[in-house]
């Protein structure tokens, strides 16, 4: 069973206002705003603790009945920076961050499976100020990357002054330019040379990070000294995540600097050879290094080996071929490189929360509002 949502602008409508008293809030003050998720959804909450005018902390824990699919608008977010970390579910001890610019996004949330996590969100002016530090500190390749994405989302007219991609960068981040609300961030990832930047977004979180989150999950505090105490402990947070950023730009050995070329250059290879790719061995000759490199190169680039990267582009391409094209299930398992039809199917459910023929129907029938789908 799936439960489908599509979200407006202003508001979710599958949570209802809680109270400050949820014996299940590890802290609470009368500043936080408590939501409580719907019974015929599943149960748990998310604790909204404004802590800025530009930054807020989450700390939400629920788990779902059925599989949610929920379609965004994306403009409720617009103009802001996700930082979350990752304490239970099929991500646990992961910490992402997500630049959210205005397009529009399908989240799929696995049934009976918890969610549990912090997060941190950056608005207005500091918004632009971490997106600026996220990118000094990525790699030049993914720097690259990154100014790719930004010309499709920001296309300029044909015959006019093409602006350098820095000016692009700069202007998106300032509000200067809207990206155009057609798009949506699944039919963007559906290139390609796109397919390892999940793993950009996605790193391991440190023993710094969870020693962090635990003091805020245990804060001790209340009034004026709780939210000060918070705002600290999220600024430290946010500073860890920086500084991990950093370090996989500037690996120590046996990966030296020299070396992330060829393993971006690896990663490019199986991303678009998904149907029939090199063995590690072949691949580590391609690329100019010997197997115990690419492995670390690999580890320390994308967090994965590269099998499991091989795995993961091939279910992330199978998503946006599901979203994007008119194929068949079988073929779409065929183009991304498997031969069995019940092991996709295995894969793409473990990794998404459903079938991929019930992921492929509801996509072509999309719900008006909310409704149960099988």
């Amino acid at each position: 069973m799936a439960i489908r949502l599509n979200l407006d602008d202003q508001q979710t409508d599958y949570y209802y206002p809680g109270s400050l008293s949820d014996s299940r809030l590890l802290h609470a003050d009368l500043s936080d705003q408590i939501e409580v998720l719907l019974p015929q959804f599943g149960q748990g909450y998310v604790q909204k603790i404004p802590l800025r005018d530009d930054l807020c902390l989450y700390i939400l824990d629920h788990t779902t009945c059925d599989t949610l699919m929920i379609e965004d608008s994306g403009q409720r977010l617009n103009q802001s920076l996700e930082f979350s970390f990752h304490l239970s579910g099929e991500t646990t001890g992961q910490s992402v961050f997500f630049p959210h610019f205005g397009l529009r996004m399908l989240n799929i949330w696995p049934a009976q499976q918890r969610m549990f996590k912090v997060e941190v969100f950056f608005k207005s002016s500091a918004f632009a100020t971490y997106c600026q530090a996220i990118f000094e500190r990525l790699s030049p390749q993914f720097q690259h990357l990154i100014y790719k994405f930004l010309a499709r989302i920001y296309p300029y007219p044909f015959g006019g002054p093409t602006p350098s991609s820095q000016a692009t960068f700069n202007q998106m981040l300032s509000g200067a330019i809207a990206p155009p609300q057609t798009l949506s961030i699944d039919q963007l990832w559906s290139n390609p040379d796109f397919l390892g930047v999940g793993h950009l977004l996605h790193r391991p979180m440190t023993a710094e990070m969870h020693q962090v989150i635990q003091q805020i999950l245990s804060c001790p505090y209340s009034g004026r000294t709780r939210r000060t105490y918070l705002e600290n402990k999220v600024l430290e947070l946010s500073s860890l995540k920086l500084n991990a950023l950093y370090q996989v730009r500037f690996p120590s050995y046996p990966v030296g600097s020299a070396d992330l070329d060829s393993v971006y250059e690896a990663g490019k290879i199986l991303a678009r050879h998904l149907n029939n790719p090199p063995s590690v061995d072949a691949l580590a000759r391609q690329v100019g290094l010997n197997r115990l490199k690419l492995n670390c190169g690999f580890h320390h680039v994308y967090g994965v080996t590269p099998f499991r990267y091989l795995r993961d582009c091939r279910l992330e391409q199978a998503y946006q071929l599901l979203i994007t094209s008119e194929l068949a299930v079988e073929a779409v398992a065929h183009q991304v490189g498997y031969t069995s039809r019940s092991n996709f199917a295995t894969a793409f459910r473990r990794k998404f929360g459903l079938n991929p023929k019930a992921f492929q129907l509801y996509i072509r029938n999309p719900p008006q509002q909310w409704s149960r789908a099988s």
